[in-house]
């Protein structure tokens, strides 16, 4: 950390001081994502943390157990034998631990709505305090006081783990920055140091304590520089301007920053000064902007007058171009198609003409070939005709035959080569022909298949959108059915409450209105579900009910049932018997 310098006695504090004069800005951490994935438990973390839940969860039971035992007898004794006389003894432990448990969690939902109230949190506090108290003085002597005490303060003491667990989750969510504390080692070593590192930190919202502790450091180094410059009495010998940061420590500036101060504040006056004088000449500047706006009113007035008749003969000429020029531009579009077309069509019939007139040279120059052989053929057989007749005048009779026949045979074979050349032309004129066709209708094939690949695509994509409304459809039916059938329970949550809470009332009511009744203890619960039946009905009423109602269990809930069902025949019938005497007496 660089240590801030004093100014020379007699000089104003520097303009600026470096940037990392106050303290150590908070060490770059690992990533947020890399923390998290380190405090991600394993497998041994959860068992660890559900063994400790389940053993939390057991001592909090017993220590409700033992608390709710202790004060509901000590609220049930009368007051001569040093109890509470409590009419209703059990309202006394409840009361007490579901307040704690409901300011606890209405703490928890008002932190999670970021509404937090201060005071909220003492009230489960004071009714901890207040249970530890209670279950103190139910006891008789210091051993039994200690161990309700005690039991009483784990439930409590779980419970605050819960909700500041909690909390903390809370504050994550919100990405509220946790406040540091400060080492229990520090406290014991240095308790004075340590509580004003504290108070800075709560005074001025630092969460971090290493920078808290830095800016704490900060301080301290100043006021050593401060004695070794000016002595001891250094409060009264030093300036004004090197004792401002020890003066502006209580409004959490640091030291950088209180050496900064006057130059900041001349620096301000400057920007005030300039800002004044940028207003007085804006001023002026408007008050000749509204004198040269007062000159032209009126030219201005007829010039709007003058622009919107231009303006209006304007949007007729412009909207006649653009009729023109949206006609010129759709015929010139039509006529484009169609030459690209002919242009189209033009071309694959230059190809298919060039085509067949590369075969048909192809046939030429076969025909020729053919030509030129017969005809040497000939050449050759005239040459041997007159070396016959050169060699055997005296057979010309014989010769004149075999020349004969040999012209025939020549002439024969010229008409073969002939009818040869104009097969061979005739097939490469059809070749060609069938070349044409067979290119003409790969065309047509493949602007079937081009024209069929589209028809596909979009079938594909209206199936797509098919499928994915009714997707949507099929998510907002389940919504719906979802949040009836949520309704539906609610509903149903609701009335079984207050059919819960009748039927307290109801039995209440028969217990207190049979309280007194001399009869025996069975008969006044063959009463009390006799009530209850009529009220309710017999499927309201069942065993189950009138085993948690009445504490009883096995066949004994069975016989004050039958019992109840006897007394309400009776009554019917008496009653049944009474309509009839009022009938009669009619």
């Amino acid at each position: 950390m660089a240590v801030t310098t004093l100014p020379p006695a007699g000089q104003a504090a520097p303009a600026s001081a470096p940037a990392d004069s106050v303290y150590v800005p908070e060490q770059a951490g690992p990533e947020p994502e890399k923390v998290r994935q380190a405090l991600r438990f394993t497998a041994a973390d959860w068992v660890l943390a559900g063994f400790g839940i389940l053993l939390a969860t057991g001592v909090s039971v017993i220590g409700l157990a033992s608390s709710y035992s202790a004060l509901e007898r000590k609220a049930a004794l009368p007051a001569k034998e040093g109890g509470w006389e409590w009419s209703e003894p059990w309202m006394l432990p409840i009361g007490l631990d579901l307040s704690i448990l409901a300011f606890s969690i209405v703490n928890l939902i008002l932190i999670r709505v970021d509404r937090p109230a201060a005071w909220v949190k003492w009230v489960p506090r004071l009714g901890a305090a207040g249970t530890v108290y209670l279950n103190w003085v139910s006891a008789g002597n210091l051993a039994s006081q200690i161990g309700h005490a005690v039991l009483a303060s784990l439930w409590v003491v779980f419970s605050e783990i819960a909700a500041h667990v909690y909390a903390a989750q809370i504050d994550q969510i919100h990405h509220r920055p946790r406040m540091e504390g400060a080492r229990l080692s520090r406290w014991l070593l240095d308790p004075i140091a340590t509580a004003q590192v504290v108070r800075l930190m709560k005074l001025w919202e630092i969460t971090s304590y290493q920078r808290a502790l830095e800016l704490f450091k900060d301080r301290q180094i100043y006021r050593q520089l401060l004695t070794q410059r000016y002595g001891k009495k250094w409060r009264k010998t030093a300036p004004t301007d090197a004792l401002m940061p020890l003066t502006l420590a209580r409004l959490g500036l640091t030291v950088a920053e209180a050496l900064d101060v006057p130059a900041d504040a001349a620096a301000e006056e400057a920007v005030r000064e300039h800002e004044a004088g940028v207003r007085a000449r804006a001023l002026a500047l408007r008050l000749r902007e509204e004198e040269a706006t007062a000159a032209l009113a009126e030219v201005q007035r007829q010039a709007e007058v003058d622009a919107a008749n231009a303006r209006a003969e304007a949007e007729r000429l412009r909207a006649q171009a653009e009729l023109a020029k949206a006609r010129e531009e759709a015929r010139t579009a039509a006529d484009a198609v169609v030459r690209q077309a002919e242009l189209d069509q033009k071309l694959k019939e230059e190809k298919a003409a060039a085509e067949a007139e590369r075969l048909r040279a192809e046939a030429a120059a076969k025909a020729a070939e053919a030509t030129a052989a017969a005809e040497a053929r000939a050449a050759e057989i005239r040459r041997e005709q007159e070396k016959a007749q050169l060699n055997w005048e005296a057979e010309q009779t014989q010769l004149r035959l075999k020349a004969e026949q040999a012209e025939l045979a020549a002439r024969q074979e010229k008409e073969r080569l002939e009818r040869e050349h104009r097969e061979a032309q005739a097939a490469a004129e059809a070749e060609a022909q069938r070349v044409l066709a067979q290119k003409q209708k790969e065309a047509a094939e493949a602007a079937e298949k081009a024209a069929e690949a589209r028809r596909k695509a979009a079938e594909d994509t209206r199936l797509a959108a098919v499928k994915e409304a009714e997707a949507a459809v099929t998510q907002a039916e389940a919504e719906q059915r979802a949040a009836a059938a949520k309704a539906a329970k609610a509903a149903a949550d609701a009335q079984a409450a207050e059919l819960e809470k009748a039927m307290a009332v109801a039995l209440e009511a028969a217990s207190v209105a049979h309280e007194n009744a001399r009869r025996t203890p069975a008969e006044r619960q063959a009463l009390i579900v006799a009530d209850m039946i009529e009220k309710f009905g017999e499927e309201v009423v069942t065993l189950s009910y009138i085993e948690r109602a009445l504490g009883i269990t096995g066949g004994t809930r069975q016989d004050r049932r039958d019992r109840a069902r006897e007394i309400v025949a009776e009554r019917r019938n008496q009653a049944a018997g009474r309509r009839d005497d009022t009938a009669q007496a009619a």
